[in-house]
């Protein structure tokens, strides 16, 4: 078996601060699909979405990288409006993880970049809102850990 890539090991510290303690929802994955199953009230899906070397180091030097982490949030209502829904859910991830921006020194730095937003309202009315992070992290000059 392979060593997993810094990226691998990024989503997964995240997914592990989310649950951690009192889990921000019982439905925590990692690069799922983006459909909310029936049998959820929330959800939170934590994907990679890319990675941009810092080149100009020395050769044989780590390199740094800024990657792009979304965590999205799901949460669906039969009474409130999708925004309404969501909102709290929102709120306990970006607390959650503001409150370690290393992610237990996973990483060097971790920092929201962008929060965008959709409902829908076919049947239950669900919100989602993508919160995507820029992740300061360093890999070994020759591999992806």
């Amino acid at each position: 078996m392979t060593t997993p890539t810094a990226f691998s090991n990024i989503v997964a510290a995240m997914v592990a601060v989310l649950s951690a303690g009192q889990p921000v929802s019982p439905n925590i994955f990692r690069a799922r699909e983006r459909t909310l199953a029936e049998s959820h009230a929330t959800a939170i899906n934590v994907q990679w979405d890319g990675g941009v070397p810092q080149r100009g180091v020395i050769f044989g030097a780590p390199i740094d990288w800024q990657s792009r982490i979304t965590v999205e949030c799901y949460a669906r209502s039969a009474t409130l409006g999708g925004d309404l829904a969501v909102d709290p859910l929102l709120a306990a991830v970006y607390e959650r993880l503001a409150a370690d921006p290393t992610l237990g020194g996973t990483v060097a730095d971790l920092e929201c970049i962008q929060i965008e937003a959709q409902n829908d309202a076919q049947g239950q009315k669900t919100g989602w809102v993508g919160i995507t992070y820029a992740v300061s992290h360093r890999t070994s000059n020759n591999t992806l850990n």
